[in-house]
């Protein structure tokens, strides 16, 4: 096997093999707001997470922690016991023990982070192997975050020679630097941010790659083989340092955590609202009138299907998509996978569609070389129509369309998949994917052109992988968070910053069952770990409702002071136009809107009862009217949505 093949291989594994329990977690401990002199952070118990060193406006370090990595790259979850903090004011020491059990694993560390007055901060980790086992990874991450991009680094390497650059503006498909030992970024002139890492050979690469807010800093570079067997008592011990160098204001540091009033700005920029679809339901064969129903007022353009072609069962799914796109009257985007025998599948294919003949606007080769697109594209002319052939090197987030570029002059559409959950599992990680998901396209249009681009499909998390779940979980591919008040705020967000980046469609989640937008009314298999009514829909459904009544229409872009806890999504066609705001916290937060223009009003979507219910869409009550005005700011309960319109304007019935 060619060694290019191998690593692709490898880092494909990587990707779809990195998995925690998703069992409901419990409600996540407060952050710890600490404060090092001039610097601001927050440390989160839960995960041993040491996030948001802030210098005033400046964001110097996204975070820092240290995984546990399995032999597939799975994260093996912390749990934090005996945390002692002695906060100081402008300084502090905190110290912890963090156990990480899973399977034959287990390992323990021991964290100590310093603060100082001189804004000064040391974290060590102390580990010992308390079992025999693989690993891929074990130590420090440092992540820079998405604002450090384009500004001036100085790197020393192991060997201690220095050279500089920049951070990438464009999201970097391989690593930008190697071997490091320490990392000085500017973060205002003549101010700048010193890291150094000590214990093991650092380098970095772009987490943008898998829509992950940061430039991150990791220990054991990729080039040495991997997994590596840990023997019992075998120790790891490590320590990164931050310091600030130059002219340091002395204004008081900016309060750990984002409990202020958000600004939101509408902007003049507008473009068109993509093409939002589903996926077809792996749950449920067929739509009932009720969910068919409930489907058609979503107003969608399509659904998207899955066929590998090698499987005898791919024509009852072609067929059984056909029939639900054609009962909705919206096209197909279909996916397909060749196998060994890629004439063969694709002439059986061909003989389906003679007599299937689904309606089809997007054919995606998936996995496919030059060779077998060619392949297939022939086999797909006769039935193309007006429908797009695209190849996707591999739909599950941007890394591989960004590594193995296509040739641009022969593109008739570009494609790949979104999931927040490479790398991070928490809340806030998945919050901060939002943003990045338009950086993707941004740097998606450096190479592709002005090219359709399908961000299909979109998932809380991968839907590849096959991991047995463990006795009382849920299976891999499945989210508890997928039918709460989160999902349907993260959802907001993601159709938001794709639209207003501009991409031609979207496809999120299923139709139906866990990994949908309603849990199915007849027998469905029951979970503790689910929370929602047989037959209820999902609150991200009635995001993707209130979106839908503007299919066609624009997107005007709206800026927020605070992106990670308050955003907005404008909405305009023929005439009408609707400003749908999320609080994508779990605190209350306020704000504020400029520019909107007098004799709109807001409405509170009462999502909360559709956890509750099984009622349909009449559950759904926007609650009283009150006047928005500049003086008078939003509040929005937690994970609170509010829709704004015109007075005269009513929702449709």
């Amino acid at each position: 096997m060619k060694p290019k093949l191998t690593k692709f291989l490898l880092e494909l594994a990587l990707m779809l093999t990195l998995t925690i329990s998703s069992s409901t977690q419990a409600r996540a401990a407060a952050p710890i707001p600490l404060r090092a002199g001039p610097l601001s952070m927050v440390f989160e118990p839960d995960n041993a997470f040491l996030r948001y060193v802030k210098l005033g406006p400046h964001e110097v370090l996204r975070g820092i922690y240290a995984p546990v990595r399995n032999q597939v790259w799975g994260t093996v979850r912390p749990v934090v016991t005996n945390l002692n903090v002695q906060n100081k004011g402008d300084h502090f020491s905190l110290t912890f023990d963090a156990v990480c059990r899973e399977r034959e694993i287990d390992f323990m560390w021991r964290g100590s982070i310093e603060g100082r007055a001189n804004g000064e901060i040391e974290f060590t980790f102390d580990g010992t192997a308390r079992s025999t086992f693989q690993r891929n990874r074990i130590g420090f991450c440092v992540l820079h975050g998405p604002s450090a991009a384009g500004q001036p680094w100085i790197i020393e390497n192991v060997r201690g020679e220095k050279s500089k650059g920049r951070f990438p503006i464009y999201i970097a498909p391989h690593q930008p630097a190697k071997e490091i030992r320490e990392i000085a970024h500017e973060l205002a002139p003549d101010l700048w941010a010193r890291v150094r890492m000590e214990g093991e050979v650092f380098e970095m690469e772009d987490q943008r790659n898998w829509t992950d807010a940061s430039f991150k800093t990791y220990c054991t570079p990729l080039e040495i083989p991997y997994p590596v067997r840990i023997s019992q008592d075998t120790k790891v011990q490590q320590k990164i340092t931050l310091r600030l160098e130059g002219t340091v204001p002395k204004e008081e540091a900016s309060a750990p955590g984002r409990d202020g009033r958000t600004i939101l700005t509408l902007a003049h920029d507008q473009s068109a609202l993509p093409r939002i679809g589903l996926q077809v339901s792996s749950q449920v064969e067929t739509l009932s009138d009720l969910e068919l129903r409930r489907l058609k007022r979503l107003n969608l353009d399509h659904l998207r299907v899955d066929l590998a072609l090698a499987s005898d069962d791919f024509p009852r799914k072609l067929r059984q998509a056909a029939t639900q796109s054609k009962a909705l009257g919206v096209a197909l985007q279909v996916g397909l996978r060749l196998g060994q025998r890629p004439d063969a599948e694709l002439q059986r294919l061909a003989t389906e569609l003679t007599t299937v003949r689904p309606a089809v606007s997007v054919w995606l080769i998936i996995e496919a070389d030059r060779q077998t697109n060619q392949l297939a594209r022939r086999f797909l002319t006769p039935f193309q129509g007006k429908a797009l052939i695209g190849g996707v090197h591999e739909d599950i987030n941007f890394t591989q369309l960004n590594r193995v570029r296509p040739e641009n002059d022969k593109l008739e559409v570009a494609s790949y998949g979104i999931t927040p959950q490479i790398h991070a599992f928490d809340n806030s990680s998945i919050i901060e994917t939002l943003p990045i998901q338009g950086d993707t396209v941004r740097s998606a249009r450096q190479f592709v052109g002005d090219c359709p681009l399908v961000i299909s499909p979109i998932s809380l998390r991968s839907q590849t992988v096959t991991q047995k779940p463990l006795p009382g979980e849920l299976p891999a591919d499945v989210d508890a968070r997928q039918p709460t008040l989160f999902t349907a705020g993260w959802t907001l967000g993601s159709v938001k910053y794709l639209s207003e980046a501009g991409v031609y469609s979207l496809t999120y989640y299923e139709t139906v069952g866990w990994k949908g937008i309603m849990k199915p009314g007849r027998a469905a298999p029951p979970s503790a770990n689910f929370p929602s009514q047989p037959g209820g829909v999902f609150p991200l459904y009635h995001v993707l409702s209130e979106i839908g009544d503007f299919a066609g229409g624009r997107v005007q872009r709206v800026d927020s002071t605070d992106p990670l806890s308050v955003v907005g999504l404008a909405l305009s066609k023929a005439g009408r136009a609707r400003l749908l705001v999320a609080n994508l916290t779990d605190r209350t937060q306020s704000a504020t809107i400029q520019d909107l223009g007098e004799g709109m009003e807001a409405r509170p979507l009462d999502l909360q009862n559709t956890l509750s219910t099984s009622q349909d869409l009449e559950a759904l009550s926007p609650g009283p009217a009150s006047p928005v005005t500049p003086e008078q700011p939003l509040v929005l309960p937690p994970y609170g949505i509010v829709r704004i319109e015109r007075a005269a304007v009513q929702r449709k019935k």
